[in-house]
């Protein structure tokens, strides 16, 4: 196997999303979670390759496509990811947290959208670190989808939705 071969096997296919745009791309993640290189605060962009862009509200009409891009991370409002398992932190994975359950669904009100979806902690305590007192920027939401308020119709989903609390205006949790 070549090396662009083995650097490619560890991308994940990613939709940010912010006020805007959606990006659909890939970003490389090697040996690193995608939720644990959000949510380093030392590095202030992503990269990002095979890069389409379009305007949130008509997501089917590209704007844009490049090979390369980079991200600020800080505006990305979430991340959207097909699989469950690749929104996971490394803490999630040492904590054994992938077989937990979803007990607990949580709602996020952003400005123009809604996300709804499945929280894995491992009790109701967990509930305020996640939402108020945790140091991270970005908490996954599992099965999770968002829905423009001005268009219901517009929805995006995934197994995991990443949302960036700096943008979240309301957090719900409660017990299913």
């Amino acid at each position: 196997m070549s090396d662009l071969a083995a650097i490619r096997r560890n991308t994940v296919s990613v939709e940010f999303l912010s006020r805007e745009y959606r990006i659909s791309c890939e970003v490389s993640i090697r040996d690193h979670p995608l939720m644990d290189t959000l949510n380093d605060r030392q590095s202030q962009f992503i990269s990002a390759e095979n890069v389409y862009i379009s305007p949130i509200e008509d997501p089917t009409v590209f704007l844009a496509q490049r090979a390369q891009a980079v991200v600020r991370k800080d505006q990305i409002t979430l991340a959207i990811l097909r699989r469950e398992e690749d929104g996971y932190a490394r803490s999630v994975l040492h904590r054994n947290l992938r077989q937990v359950p979803i007990v607990y669904s949580m709602t996020v009100i952003l400005p123009g959208m809604e996300i709804r979806g499945g929280l894995k902690i491992a009790s109701a305590a967990e509930a305020d670190i996640v939402m108020a007192q945790g140091s991270d920027r970005f908490v996954a939401i599992y099965y999770g989808t968002a829905t423009l308020i001005d268009n219901h119709d517009m929805q995006f989903a995934g197994g995991a939705v990443l949302v960036n609390r700096e943008h979240a205006q309301m957090l719900f949790v409660e017990r299913k």
